[in-house]
């Protein structure tokens, strides 16, 4: 959803790691007044938990301050001023604190003196890169960053409706649709650091998890309603057993009338995995098919389909806001940190062959959470930029 992608973006803004392309990106989510509560949230947590040894002007402090936004966070204590310090956390303040008034944006991100600034006009260009936007792609080969359209319509394809609601989600309407035989193919596709969400136009409801792929038609036809998946997502199916819900997703196909599933199909990933949640799904991977209940997964690993139970928590802690690692090798639990926060790994001598556990918000910063992951004595972490290195 827009919200993760706008807290992504506040969290490389206050861990000085954010881009000239982002911060544009974010300059305009921030000027949409339904973001007041997030920023308000991100403002406090900035200034509870940055700090720095760097020091700025009198100035600078002042007009921190003195922003309207700031006195009001003072007056319904949702800051705490008792240890008021000179640091250099007041920079990232200001750029919240600028950027969600939409006013006139002077933004520094340095940690000395001989980092560049980067310094926003008070109108700022629809120049960030689609790639960094939940992005649907019509039929037609146009893009749309979902993030940055407003609510209503959006567009039509196959004289199909699509609109954007208030809660952010894309909704596909039929009631103008023909029937002509030919499918029109939609894709979205999510960034790191984001989730989103859509009704697709027989009802289906998905939920997209971070770096993830979701081709579909834009309108059902034929015997089937096929899709095609990269990635994570979970599906509540709309039932109709007239025609079957297939989907796609490196090698498995899931045959469904109406149910709720989650899979994983990642392809940095050697295994493809399908949670039944609810109702019942048939995977297949070519001649072997599997029957699945309700707390049955099937996996497939190297050609070869398997049946398994797992737990829910874990598998839908994504929907949740949660990282949940059990027993996982520390580069599992890298690949799914860096789906989330942007960052590329590397890996320093004879690492440790321990797995880890835990339980995670994703809403914390990249810091806390390998800070907390160091706290087992066994792994280290250097953090450079966006590149993370990961040391016995």
């Amino acid at each position: 959803m827009k919200n993760n992608r706008l807290q992504f973006l506040l969290q490389l803004l206050v861990d000085n790691k954010i881009n000239e392309r982002e911060l544009e990106e974010l300059a305009s989510l921030m000027q949409q007044p339904d973001n007041d509560e997030i920023i308000d949230a991100e403002l406090k947590n900035t200034w509870e938990n940055v700090s720095s040894s760097a020091k700025i002007d009198d100035t600078s402090y002042h007009n921190i301050t003195n922003h309207p936004r700031f006195k009001k966070s003072i007056a319904d204590g949702s800051v705490n001023t008792r240890n008021i310090r000179l640091h250099n956390k007041w920079y990232y303040v200001a750029a919240t604190v600028l950027l969600s008034c939409g006013i006139g944006l002077a933004i520094y991100l340095f940690s000395n003196a001989n980092k560049p600034q980067i310094q926003l006009a008070n109108q700022v260009a629809p120049t960030a890169q689609i790639d960094n936007h939940v992005t649907l792609t019509l039929s037609s080969g146009k893009k749309v960053a979902l993030e940055e359209v407003a609510l209503g319509k959006v567009g039509t394809d196959d004289n199909i409706i699509i609109t954007k609601n208030k809660e952010g989600q894309l909704v596909y309407d039929l009631s103008k649709a023909i029937d002509d035989g030919a499918l029109a193919y939609n894709t979205i596709s999510t960034p790191v650091g984001s989730n989103y969400q859509v009704v697709l136009s027989d009802g289906t409801k998905v939920w997209l998890n971070a770096k993830t792929t979701l081709k579909f038609p834009a309108v059902f036809k034929g015997a089937n309603r096929q899709v095609e998946l990269s990635g994570e997502a979970y599906f509540e199916v709309a039932h109709n057993e007239k025609q079957p819900f297939l989907l796609t997703a490196k090698g498995m196909t899931v045959q469904v009338l109406g149910t709720h599933f989650n899979v994983s199909a990642y392809n940095d990933d050697q295994l493809v995995k399908a949670s039944l949640l609810e109702g019942s799904i048939k995977a297949n991977h070519q001649a072997k098919s599997l029957l699945l209940l309700p707390g049955q997964q099937a996996v497939l690993s190297e050609s070869k389909l398997s049946q398994n139970g797992f737990n829910e928590d874990d598998v839908m802690a994504w929907r949740s806001g949660y990282f949940i690692f059990r027993n996982e090798p520390i580069q599992e639990i890298m690949k799914e940190i860096s789906r989330w926060y942007h960052i590329e790994v590397d890996y320093q001598g004879d690492l440790t062959k321990e797995e880890f556990g835990g339980k995670y918000l994703k809403s914390s910063s990249l810091k806390e959470l390998l800070s907390s992951l160091e706290l087992t004595g066994t792994v280290k972490f250097k953090m450079e930029g966006r590149r993370v290195t990961v040391m016995q």
